[in-house]
This record gives structure tokens, C-alpha cells and sequence, in this order.
């Protein structure tokens, strides 16, 4: 599967706190999800690294036969 968009934080969001449910659950102990915010600022701060290196590939110069880019 190639990743051509990164996805949007209310995905990430979504995803880490079902994870957390799930191991609170498991270990029968109640977890702050209060760490998802800082989680989410750093991925927000990442997300354009993330989104160009992602579309690299489709702006990369071609050379032409006659040498022009």
C-alpha cells in the first residue's frame, strides 16, 4: 500500500485513544489520555515533512531526451 497523503489528526486521535481503551482494558487500570495532545501538536508540526516526503516522488524532475529538465 503506498501512503500518498498523510492521514488527518482526528484519525490519529481516533486510533490513540481506541489503543489506550484497549490497554487500560487489558491491564484493568484507568489511563490519561492528556498525552494525546502533545502527541498530536508534534504530529501537526511533522505533517508537512511527512506530506513532501510522500509526494517526492511525483515532483521529481524528469530529463527529457533533448537533456532539458
Amino acid at each position: 500500500m503506498r501512503i500518498t497523503k498523510a492521514p488527518e489528526p482526528a484519525l490519529i486521535r481516533s486510533v490513540l485513544v481506541a489503543v489506550t481503551g484497549v490497554v487500560a482494558y487489558l491491564l484493568g487500570r484507568q489511563i490519561s489520555t492528556d498525552w494525546i495532545e502533545a502527541v498530536l501538536t508534534i504530529y501537526g508540526l511533522f505533517t508537512p515533512v511527512i506530506a513532501g516526503a510522500a509526494i517526492r516522488p511525483a515532483v521529481t524532475p524528469v530529463v527529457r531526451g533533448d537533456g532539458a529538465a
